[in-house]
């Protein structure tokens, strides 16, 4: 697909949405070398208290994703904060080869936004979730690789390591981690591969190499599969649940395979269907991980 038409897909998507939205946030700013960078917070009672950062994917950005992303809702549910960075031009420097903007220090930018939240009192320092779809699920399994002591756990939508970074990939620490993938997905293959419509934006492992890698960090054993229920007549998905539980570290790895799933906010989206492959209703994933999140072991 064209550049220019995806942009224009999204623009009409991303305008729909905020209209439509009542969520809302405050603006912050953190100095960086690279200047001054800015998230969207919105806080929860009392404070400090749990909070999950939130990466937008390429070109989305932060308003959207606290908009229209479902993790605002599922984040005060739980009695979590919730923080939603902006990547310059909107993208997030995750790694792969071939990046337009890799000499942005990402990974400086989302560690200055912790010791921010811990410092003015938002977030509880034990307990700081990040999470990321597409393009910012990569920043998520980067910021794993080289800043995991920062978290307590982490969650991916759509999103597979990239190859440049998991090649050299040592974790600080184990951590819990939910993933969601589809096997329809046009953009970031659930096989692996090259990234985009024409595989040409760097290379990602599989998904499933992604989570046995991280499980094998984790000291799991697995996995084990077993099938969820399946959806209404005419269901074009079916949801497969990939377990690495037994682990010595006591922190699991869990994949969600969306069977027919496209490259969408399972739960939440099914923009474009044709071009981007069928969303779900038979899970949502903001929900899925702030479960996850809630329910760990601090």
């Amino acid at each position: 697909m064209p550049e220019g038409l995806r942009r224009a897909i999204w623009a009409l998507t991303v305008g729909a949405v905020l209209a439509s939205s009542p969520a809302h946030g405050d603006a912050i700013r953190v100095e960086t070398k690279d200047g001054t960078r800015t998230a969207i917070l919105v806080p929860a009672e009392p404070a400090p208290a749990p909070t999950i950062i939130v990466l937008h994917g390429a070109t989305i950005g932060a308003e959207w994703t606290m908009r229209g992303s479902g993790f605002a809702e599922a984040a005060a549910v739980h009695g979590f904060a919730a923080v939603y960075p902006e990547g310059i031009y909107r993208v997030w420097n995750d790694g792969r080869e071939g990046g337009r903007i890799s000499r942005i220090d990402d990974v400086g930018f989302l560690r200055q936004l912790v010791v921010w939240l811990i410092g003015h009192g938002v977030a509880d320092p034990a307990r700081v979730y990040l999470a990321g779809m597409s393009n910012g699920g990569m920043m998520t399994f980067r910021m794993l690789c080289e800043a995991a002591e920062l978290f307590a756990g982490a969650g991916t939508i759509i999103a597979n390591m990239p190859t440049g970074i998991g090649d050299g990939c040592r974790p600080k620490k184990p951590l819990p981690i939910v993933m969601l993938n589809g096997t329809a997905d046009p953009l970031v293959p659930y096989g692996g591969g090259g990234v985009g419509f024409a595989g040409r934006r760097g290379n990602v492992w599989s998904a499933e190499r992604t989570a046995a890698f991280l499980a094998e960090v984790n000291g799991c054993d697995g996995p084990a599969t077993r099938p969820l229920a399946t959806g209404a007549p005419g269901e074009v998905t079916k949801v497969v649940r990939l377990d690495w539980s037994s682990c010595s570290s006591g922190r699991p790895v869990t994949l969600y395979r969306i069977e027919g799933g496209g490259h969408q906010v399972f739960g939440r989206t099914d923009i474009f269907p044709a071009i981007l492959g069928p969303g779900t209703r038979l899970i949502s994933a903001p929900e899925v991980m702030l479960e996850l999140f809630a329910g760990t072991d601090h």
